[in-house]
């Protein structure tokens, strides 16, 4: 695609990048001038136009929009292209809008002249509202350019999800400090503010739990929450107190799987904790919770009580900025919605995720040799990245530890789940427990690929995907050369 001012007296075939109006009569970006249009255009004294000409490789913003959609839109979601050089992406169910703002951050840093904006994760939505909005910024853009976005869309599920608003069973603890009328008025002014905040996500509030504020009561309350098969405990805090030395922190991490925020960096709002047994969530709201804006709190909860298995980073990243209200689009556009279909595999062919183990110090070879680079500058851990993102697996996880800063750096390029292992001079151990727990239940198995096999290539992965029969309970797929068995291997999730 070239590009950029062109006189108006060698404008003819050129392609606008931006609306012209003249009048009366309106000209959309995307618009080719013909010798009519030029001659309109000298008349209004115009004698130069922003625009682009097609070359071999462009295709228009159009197709570019379509594929890109039809790529994030997980079913459920429609969309719609306009002449508006505009996406529309639109809920086909009433139900809950199920995004990772970090994975939306990401995805903006893929190709300039692609721009995606969504309401705010996790708020309920009716059917026919607005969730999100693609915006071309080019009326040609470059095919690869496109195929490189897919690419990076590759290793993950739907970016764009609905989850249906049904029951999730609540219990909520009052640990009493001193059980009198002040301490129940600020416990019940706490528990009416948060069931307003979480209103339509489809929580159902069942038994409430009184204790002593100590950290054996405590600790056996949230025991019995667990125990009573809660989707969600909600600790609620007689003081302000907050860090990983306060007694409900401590309480919670003695039953949690996995605590995963001990604070949010928020004024008055910071001794949020978030954390995870098995499929419970466990959150400690911080003491003045009624008395603050609780926005960010109630996003990160939103998102904690929407996402099956947490991850620390899932707390740590910049937001893009979101629409700031919902719409209806218009009953013309409604009648072209698109309905994307489901991405999942049927029939016989299995669901298989992809855990990457790219923890390791590299002792054995005196240094890291995940980040050695090849001839074309690729560090060693990406090219089993990148084998695996082209695979037929998904979700793909890659397990960072040692040196985790430099490799996110290559990581924040493609859309993969990211999952940082603080114990990984513990060994590989920890990074395998940390990745199968992180795969989704609706994965018949998953595939363990350490990230020092340069030569590995997604071809090899599928091999073991076409041969894994999902209708077995138990059972493990290896890769052998010439009799020799080898990594990587595919455990069902009976074995995991």
């Amino acid at each position: 695609m070239r590009y950029g001012e062109f006189n108006i007296n060698q404008a003819q075939g050129v392609i606008l990048c931006n609306d012209v109006w003249l009048d009366k009569k309106f000209y959309p970006m995307g618009h080719k001038l013909n010798a009519d249009d030029i001659i309109i255009f000298k008349m209004f004294d115009l004698y130069s136009v922003y625009g682009a000409v097609y070359e071999d490789g462009d295709i228009d913003f159009k197709i570019a929009l379509n594929q890109v959609a039809a790529k994030i839109c997980a079913k459920d979601i429609g969309y719609v292209i306009g002449e508006d050089n505009m996406c529309h992406i639109v809920a086909n169910i009433d139900g809950v809008f199920a995004v990772d703002h970090a994975r939306i951050d990401k995805f903006n840093k893929y190709n300039e002249n692609i721009v995606l904006n969504t309401i705010t994760p996790y708020t309920t939505v009716k059917k026919g509202d607005v969730v999100a909005k693609i915006e071309a910024l080019a009326p040609l853009i470059r095919e690869e350019e496109i195929d490189d976005i897919l690419f990076r869309l590759s290793g993950n599920d739907n970016l764009l999800k609905l989850s249906p608003a049904t029951g999730k069973k609540v219990l909520l603890i009052y640990p009493h400090l001193i059980s009198d009328e002040k301490e129940n008025q600020h416990f019940t002014s706490v528990v009416m503010k948060f069931i307003t905040d979480m209103n339509g996500i489809g929580l159902e509030y069942g038994e409430e739990i009184s204790c002593k504020y100590n950290q054996d009561d405590l600790t056996n309350s949230i025991y019995d929450a667990v125990g009573k098969n809660a989707d969600v405990v909600v600790v609620l805090s007689p003081l302000n107190s907050s860090g990983k030395n306060c007694l409900a922190a401590k309480s919670i991490t003695s039953v949690a799987d996995n605590v995963f925020c001990y604070n949010l960096p928020k004024i008055g709002g910071s001794s949020l904790i978030i954390a995870q047994t098995k499929k419970c969530k466990i959150f400690s709201l911080p003491f003045g919770y009624d008395k603050i804006s609780t926005s960010e709190i109630v996003k990160n909860i939103k998102q904690a009580i929407f996402t099956e298995f947490l991850n620390i980073g899932d707390f740590a990243h910049i937001q893009t900025p979101e629409l700031e209200t919902k719409e209806k689009i218009s009953n013309e556009k409604a009648n072209k919605l698109i309905i994307a279909s489901s991405k999942k595999g049927t029939g016989q062919k299995a669901s298989v995720g992809i855990v990457v183990l790219a923890a390791g110090q590299g002792r054995r070879s005196g240094a890291n040799k995940l980040l050695v680079e090849n001839n074309e500058n690729i560090p060693m851990f990406m090219k089993a990245v990148n084998a695996a993102v082209a695979s037929d697996a998904k979700p793909v996880f890659v397990v960072t530890g040692y040196r985790n800063d430099e490799m996110e750096q290559y990581l924040e390029k493609l859309d993969v789940n990211v999952l940082y292992n603080p114990a990984f001079a513990s060994g590989i151990r920890t990074s395998i427990n940390l990745g199968l727990r992180s795969v989704p239940s609706s994965c018949d198995g998953a595939i363990l690929l350490p990230a020092d096999m340069p030569y590995i290539t997604e071809t090899e992965i599928n091999k073991l995907i076409n041969k894994f029969d999902k209708t077995k309970e138990k059972q493990v797929c290896v890769l052998s050369n010439k009799g020799v068995k080898s990594n990587p291997v595919l455990w069902s999730k009976a074995l995991y």
